[in-house]
């Protein structure tokens, strides 16, 4: 099979419409290619942000689908200006400089007041030979039946920085910074998480050079990031239309605020979400799911939801979402139970329906599947959950997606809170959608559809604060529709680290919330695997027990459970910190769950750092990966509190912590002020009646916010020691008790939004303080 590679070679003219320069170029390419010219297409979206097109058929351009792309959504706008000198055009931002070579094609980026190259396009990066290692920007075209040429690729290259590191696309279980890595983004059952394998394929990545690149495709994406060569990046897409939405901060956080705003941001999920799950593969009857329940209120551990995996359903039905009333006898009256003892009740599906089922028939004898090519439904083996055959709901036919929604809405006006959307990576190749598309379009966007169809008819019966998905795979713009988890790891020291790794790896790609089966998946974990897994796991944004044998704490000791108490109660305490940052991350697309180097982007020690976090802002979490021993934590710049003995340690160093396995080191950030409450059995609705906020000043300040609920505010909260007078600010909060905890003060007095509070020698009231000389509580 013959291949020729066409670059781009020149601009024979361009264009300047609005904000769009066009550019009509001239090609470089074998004889036996046809000669002609080819667009390419610069579109500006504010001074830090645009869209690069180049179109290798354009006369069969179409615009993209899905997902639906608010370039529109980025305020402010750009010192557009267009200037051409000495064979370059160079077009200016206000923010950026983009320089374009007319005689001979280039393409370079730069930031417009410092003159730093951003991005730069690799024209030239030859072996000693004179071979070049990769190829430019262009597009592949592939002989087929011994003369006609078809387009099978577009992509380009770009320079590496020495010291670049690369972040992103997507939870990949791989080194945290992709450099030196090659990825194929094309979604597969990784049957675990210690390959290159993954379930959320996303195409947009992170350099420390200040940028963001999203590849603006739901095709096949490949991406080099210096394997080939360490002083080049390739990119590819398995499409005749290459484009691509660059994002500049330099900031991180500023990118991922930008690109969630044009790819979509998640709702805040609904509160009794964040409380802990239980599940395993699986509870097999409504006794043994009751028995469970009531196991969980008697050791009080905390919990809110349960899940059923597959067998809520019949055997070989999964699924055709029916009840197995045989093992669950009365399931509305069970869920109604479960209620009234605060437990939600979560339910396990995948988008594949079996055969032999009426749900089956009813597909195919309306036309709700994907189908073969010839018409037919795709049926296809091991598709079902215990290798039965099936067939795959085509979410491009509205009246399928009506079908499929019909179904769940039965379930959730039974009470069901929440559907855990597993799957939605088979979709094969030659699969042909009733929109006209092929799964080489399809494969990679369906868990998009999938989640996306499940979501919404949550949101439709249970009101739309509380809609809620609990998602595997996942695409672009896939962050809309939460949560999500990291799949199958093993279960081990290594699944763990993975787990983690790949969880961060996500929030650098626009997913906000994400767990992690706590234990690992596959067989039975150790006491210490499972009991270092769940301190991790309980201190995740949100948090889950599965596997396919006991997850419940009991399982793993008496020990197993105290520690497992300890670091469910000490979630529940956090629940306003949590739910604060959940609301956070709604508004701005920022993680609940965040790498280091998201809050400290020019610390080069952080920049590969992928075994510890942060939770929210101030808070740093060092899960640890052996059952006991030295803990070395590494705190960033700043003052950090030891959230377990309150001694202060100067950031920008590594610390060695002893550690026993009913031990994790935590952190709290000097400035701080982390609302928190009394843990409960369960979620509590609305503001906490008695709201805490513990402050932990930095150089005598502390500053922070608080999600109130009952008011839907983000209330700051700021705090002052000077001259002796400790000054709070706080506003307006709808707890009927807010009590202010200042560690490390001894004020003379104390002053509340500008009132001053009155000193007591303990137990203070409204309007009142008192300090034992480490710190000082205060009652708003």
């Amino acid at each position: 099979m013959t291949t020729e590679r066409i670059t781009i070679d020149s601009v024979v003219e361009y264009t300047v419409e609005a904000e769009t320069v066009r550019f009509d170029c001239r090609i470089a390419a074998p004889e036996t290619v046809t000669q002609r010219t080819v667009p390419v297409e610069l579109t500006i979206s504010g001074p830090r942000t645009f869209r690069f097109e180049l179109q290798a058929n354009p006369e069969v351009a179409t615009d993209s689908d899905y997902p639906e792309l608010d370039t529109g959504a980025l305020s402010g706008p750009s010192d557009f200006e267009v200037t051409e000198r000495e064979g370059k055009l160079t077009v200016d931002t206000g923010a950026l400089t983009i320089a374009v070579g007319l005689d001979a094609w280039s393409f370079v980026v730069s930031d417009a007041h410092t003159g730093e190259t951003v991005f730069e396009e690799q024209r030239s990066d030859p072996d000693v030979f004179g071979r070049q290692r990769v190829e430019p920007l262009g597009f592949t075209q592939t002989e087929i039946n011994h003369n006609p040429r078809k387009v099978t690729q577009t992509g380009t290259a770009f320079e590496l920085s020495p010291d670049e590191k690369i972040y992103g696309a997507g939870e990949q279980f791989v080194e945290f910074d992709r450099r030196g890595r090659e990825l194929e983004l094309w979604h597969e059952e990784p049957l675990g998480t210690e390959t290159e394998r993954a379930y959320k394929n996303i195409p947009f990545y992170l350099s420390t050079n200040g940028y963001g690149l999203l590849l603006d495709t739901t095709a096949r994406v490949r991406y080099d990031f210096g394997k080939t060569s360490v002083a080049s990046g390739t990119m590819s897409v398995s499409d005749d239309e290459f484009a691509f939405v660059f994002f500049y901060g330099p900031d991180f956080r500023d990118i991922i605020e930008r690109y969630t705003a044009v790819t979509g941001r998640p709702d805040r999920p609904p509160k009794w979400s964040f409380g802990t799950w239980m599940s395993r593969l699986g509870y097999e009857s409504r006794e043994e799911l009751e028995a469970v329940a009531e196991r969980l209120r008697a050791e009080s551990i905390p919990s809110d939801v349960l899940h059923l995996d597959p067998f809520w359903m019949r055997a070989q039905k999964s699924t055709d979402l029916e009840w197995d009333t045989e093992q669950f006898p009365e399931p509305e009256a069970m869920i109604s139970q479960l209620r009234e003892d605060d437990f939600r009740l979560s339910l396990w599906e995948h988008p594949h329906v079996p055969v032999g089922t009426e749900a089956f028939e009813e597909g195919v004898r309306e036309g709700y599947f994907v189908t073969d090519g010839t018409g037919t439904p795709y049926v296809m083996d091991h598709t079902c959950q215990g290798d039965y055959r099936g067939a795959l709901v085509d979410f491009t036919d509205a009246d399928a997606v009506e079908w499929w929604k019909d179904k769940h809405r039965r379930l959730l006006e039974q009470g069901v809170s929440v559907f855990k959307t597993d799957y939605g990576e088979y979709v094969p190749e030659d699969a042909v959608f009733e929109n006209g598309k092929t799964g080489k379009a399809m494969h990679n966007l369906y868990p998009y559809l999938y989640n996306e169809a499940v979501y919404e008819v949550v949101g439709e019966v249970n009101g739309s604060d509380e809609a809620l998905v609990w998602g595997r795979a996942a695409w672009t713009g896939s962050q809309a529709f939460p949560m999500h988890w990291g799949g199958d790891p093993q279960t081990s020291w290594n699944g763990m680290s993975a787990a983690l790794r790949g969880g961060l790896s996500a929030s650098l790609s626009g997913i906000a919330f994400w767990s992690h089966d706590i234990g690992g998946f596959r067989g039975t974990p150790s006491t210490a695997v499972y009991t270092r897994w769940a301190q991790f796991g309980l201190l995740s944004s949100n948090a889950r027990c599965h596997g396919t044998t006991p997850r419940e704490p009991w399982a793993f000791g008496d020990d197993a459970v105290d520690t497992f108490r300890e670091y469910a109660r000490l979630r529940y305490r956090l629940i306003p910190y949590v739910y604060t940052y959940a609301e956070i991350a709604a508004r701005t697309g920022l993680p609940v769950v965040r790498p280091l180097v998201l809050e400290y982007q020019d610390d080069p020690t952080v920049h590969r750092l992928d075994t510890q976090y942060l939770l929210g802002a101030d808070l740093l979490v060092a899960p640890v990966f052996t059952d006991s021993g030295t803990r070395s934590v590494y705190l960033p710049e700043g003052e950090w509190r030891d959230y377990w003995t309150g001694e202060r340690y100067a950031g920008e160093q590594t610390v060695d912590v002893d550690v026993s396995l009913e031990e994790m080191p935590i952190f709290v950030r000097a400035g701080s002020v982390v609302p928190q409450r009394e843990p409960t059995q369960s979620i509590q609705a609305g503001t906490p009646e008695c709201l805490e906020l513990e402050a932990t000043l930095a150089d005598g300040e502390a500053s922070g916010r608080v999600y109130d609920v009952d008011a839907d505010e983000l209330v700051h909260v700021g705090v002052e020691d000077a001259g002796g007078v400790l000054s709070v600010e706080i506003g307006s909060v709808s707890a009927a008790r807010t009590t202010v905890t200042v560690r490390d003060v001894e004020p003379e007095e104390v002053v509340v939004d500008g009132a001053s509070h009155t000193a007591v020698d303990s137990d203070p009231d409204s309007g009142e303080w008192t300090g034992d000389g480490a710190s000082v509580t205060i009652v708003v």
